[in-house]
């Protein structure tokens, strides 16, 4: 690390500098020294000048971020510190009237973090960073409202992706003041870290941060800038199978699902949703929680559930529906709920025993208040919506903050969980302080192939900030959007009429007991698509994610024409994706397979409905396991619990209480053998060319563990 007082020749920095493409750089001619320089082991490095000048250089990209505080600064200082473990070098300085800022180095993260504090009352300017000068003619993307995404576009209250061709990339956000803070671009053309400009005055003892994230790889960059998010709050992410929303099968009740204000006659819904548990446990697809939407309650005036349009009059039941009240009809169910909140409405009571602001409470005693009445009705998660508007406080530098807080904070001391709808780019990024925000909607009512996109999309921003995101209630009749849904690797859920669920294609997503088999993360579109999306947008899509194995990744792609009556043909490494090794690369639902030596691409045709292929490894046995059968992801851990190939394909195969046996499929170049330590397993099948099926059932610990082999010794994949 550089010390005050360090040296540099400032002219031979710039003639170092001025041979990296694509940096817009403008130093002035007078040569100043620098006062320091601070450099990561990550290849970032900051350098400051007595003058008031800053840079960041980015030296993995050819990158350089420069700015001006505009004044001089002063009592420059080094600190050292850890974010949950991440830990950093920081230089901090003095400048202007009462300010102090910092900028952060990590040790082992290519991310930089900028803050900036107010030591007094201060007009709401200069704001920190503020980058005069900064890399051009890279491609961009951001989040443009609800469920909406741009190319091309850098929307203030997103944060903002940049990449080159080769898909190096950037992202520039806020990392404090979520609701309040914006990414701009000055009068000037300097990229700066904000408040928005409609509040005028900023506090004493009032921090701003922002944070630059950098990856070789989009994807890689998401991931970085959302773990620097939560470190820094602390968030600790949950699983994906942390709650029974997240882990089981649910049914909902929302926007675009059969029971949605419907039956029109209040005394029948009770009777109409205690049916939908038994018809789900006679198809053998349970479910394990259920939603009840906004017609639950009270709205508008006079007070009525039927008054779809309005606000909320009451958190509570309507009577008229539930007239022995919530909590009886949740233990006649025998399942936890989901309950949507949406704003208050102005003639609601509400608004005179709590504090209000906006459309929402940001009292206390409400969110107090709420979750006790949620614990005792059998409530385990808060699905709070309309948080785009009308579901939103006054706009100031508090209310916000003060609606979400103490959401958050009386729901997780009763123990409930909260999943975010309808929200922006800036709710997803809030909710990085919140432990028990665990999920978001990423796309609008009643989810069908027309979402598909804006689901992918906004699905990585979801991810990257440890939220697990997921798709509105299904038609279970339409398998492939089943698919898409299980792949967010979030909540799965179902908003059939009772007399049209479809078990066999339910089965897919979910074991005998409603136990979601879902990847390690959420699929995301690949890098390839950014690029290609960005400069056509006639180019198909290829999204991708995974399941991990001690050193083994299987892969699951869905690819798809995004113009309907279209077929493009589409092309994808399974190396990029994290198989290394020879793949073997199977079509779901076509039933074939082929192939692929290591660093080859696969090359294909998609139309507007898709096609799903799951990418295996070849390992040493020389055979690529592809797991169950009729699951559409085959080696998700709910299912596999492990995999190995140390010469023998070895496998841990999880069975819900009451199944009997379960089909595995593999690829193997000659014809394999099958032998079972725990459990059975019976003679492998050919089912297609090199393509073998067995079947396996549990022994005492409704497990099964068999081992495959191949019958004869055959050359390596390589070689052939």
């Amino acid at each position: 690390m550089d010390t005050l007082g360090t040296q540099l020749n400032r002219r031979s920095l710039l003639k170092a500098m001025a041979g990296l493409a694509g940096v817009r750089y403008a130093f002035a001619q007078s040569a100043e020294p620098p006062v320091l320089t601070l450099s990561s082991s990550a290849g970032l490095t900051v350098i400051l000048f007595a003058s008031g000048r800053y840079q960041l250089i980015a030296s993995g990209y050819g990158w350089i971020f420069e700015g001006n505080v505009n004044s001089a600064i002063q009592s420059v200082r080094i600190a050292q510190g850890a974010d949950s473990g991440h830990t950093y070098q920081e230089a901090a300085f003095d400048h202007g009237t009462a300010r102090t800022s910092a900028i952060r180095l990590y040790d082992a993260e290519e991310t930089a973090l900028f803050s900036t504090y107010y030591g007094q009352d201060s007009f709401n300017a200069d704001p920190f960073p503020s980058f005069d000068s900064y890399p051009q003619g890279l491609l961009s993307f951001s989040y443009a409202g609800l469920w909406n995404y741009g190319f091309g576009a850098l929307i203030p209250q997103s944060p903002w992706l940049q990449y080159d061709g080769q898909a190096n990339a950037v992202i520039f956000s806020p990392a404090a003041n979520f609701m309040t803070a914006v990414s701009q671009f000055a009068d000037d053309g300097s990229m700066q870290g904000a408040i928005d400009s409609r509040i005028a005055t900023l506090p004493a003892g009032f921090t701003h941060r922002a944070l630059l994230a950098f990856g070789h790889g989009i994807n890689t960059v998401f991931d970085r800038w959302g773990q620097a998010l939560t470190s820094l709050s602390g968030k600790q992410r949950p699983a994906n199978d942390a709650n029974t929303l997240l882990g089981k099968l649910s049914y909902w009740t929302d926007a675009g699902a059969a029971y949605y204000y419907h039956p029109q006659d209040a005394s029948q819904y009770v009777p109409v949703l205690l049916q939908v548990p038994p018809r789900f446990d006679q198809l053998s697809v349970p479910i394990a929680s259920m939603e009840l939407d906004s017609w639950h309650y009270q709205k508008g005036s006079p007070p009525s559930w039927v008054n779809n349009g309005s606000g909320m009059a009451a958190f509570t039941a309507d009577p008229t529906i539930f007239p022995q009240g919530l909590a009886r009809f949740q233990q006649a169910l025998g399942l936890p709920l989901i309950t949507h909140a949406r704003w208050i409405a102005p003639t609601s009571d509400l608004r005179n025993k709590y504090k209000i602001s906006g459309n929402v409470a940001i009292d206390p005693r409400y969110w107090q208040d709420y979750a006790n009445y949620m614990t005792s009705c059998g409530v385990e998660v808060l699905e709070q919506d309309w948080l785009s508007g009308p579901a939103v406080t006054d706009f100031n530098l508090t209310d916000p903050d003060a609606f979400l807080d103490n959401m958050a904070s009386a729901l997780e001391a009763a123990g409930r969980n909260i999943v975010y709808c309808m929200p922006l780019a800036t709710h997803l990024m809030q909710s990085t302080k919140y432990d028990n925000v665990v999920s978001a909607r990423v796309s609008r009512d009643g989810f069908r192939r027309t979402h598909w996109d804006e689901l992918l999309f906004d699905s990585r921003l979801a991810s990257a900030v440890g939220l697990w995101p997921y798709a509105d209630a299904f038609q279970s009749g339409n398998l492939k959007d089943i698919l898409v849904a299980t792949l967010t690797a979030g909540p799965v859920g179902s908003g059939d009429d009772i007399g049209s669920v479809d078990g066999s294609n339910l089965s897919r997503a979910v074991r005998a007991d409603g136990v979601i088999v879902k990847p390690d993360a959420p699929m995301v579109p690949t890098d390839a698509a950014f690029l290609a999306v960005a400069q056509s947008d006639a180019a198909p899509m290829v999204a991708s994610t995974y399941t991990n194995h001690a050193g083994l990744r299987t892969a699951y792609v869905l690819a798809y024409d995004r113009t309907d009556g279209a077929i493009s043909a589409v092309s994808f490494s399974p190396e990029s994706l994290g198989v290394s090794s020879p793949a073997y690369v199977f079509n779901y639902f076509q039933n074939i397979g082929r192939v692929v030596e290591a660093g080859a691409p696969f090359t294909g045709t998609v139309d507007y409905s898709g096609a799903y292929y799951i990418v295996a490894p070849i390992g040493r046995s020389l055979m690529a396991f592809l797991g169950d059968l009729n699951k559409f992801v085959s080696c998700g851990k709910k299912r596999i619990e492990q995999l190995s190939d140390d010469g023998a394909v070895r496998v841990l195969v999880r069975f819900a209480p009451n199944e009997k046996s379960v089909t595995l499929h593999f690829y193997a170049p000659s014809h394999p053998a099958v032998t079972a330590e725990e459990g059975t397993a019976g003679n492998p099948i050919r089912v297609g060319p090199q393509h073998f099926s067995v079947s396996v059932s549990p022994g005492r610990s409704s497990t099964a563990s068999v081992i495959l082999r191949l019958a004869a010794t055959h050359p390596s994949p390589q070689h052939r």
